[in-house]
């Protein structure tokens, strides 16, 4: 497996993490129930997006090799 092709797999499965932390989020909210957990998973899910965001920014893939 290439170096991209594992960066993408892992993107895939942080991108995969971010939906459930999500899920979460939107039960606990529409039960209006857990405020501060509410806080915590808006922090979780926006730390999990930018780390996404920048290991596929172009300048940050792994060079060469098969996709």
């Amino acid at each position: 497996m290439s170096a991209l092709h594992r960066r993408i797999q892992d993107q895939q499965m942080r991108a995969c993490q971010l939906v459930g932390v999500l899920e979460a989020l939107e039960i606990i909210d529409n039960e209006n129930v857990a405020p501060n957990a509410v806080t915590a998973l808006i922090g979780a899910a926006l730390n999990i997006a930018v780390e996404i965001n920048s290991a596929l920014d172009s300048v940050n893939l792994p060079e060469g090799g098969d996709a």
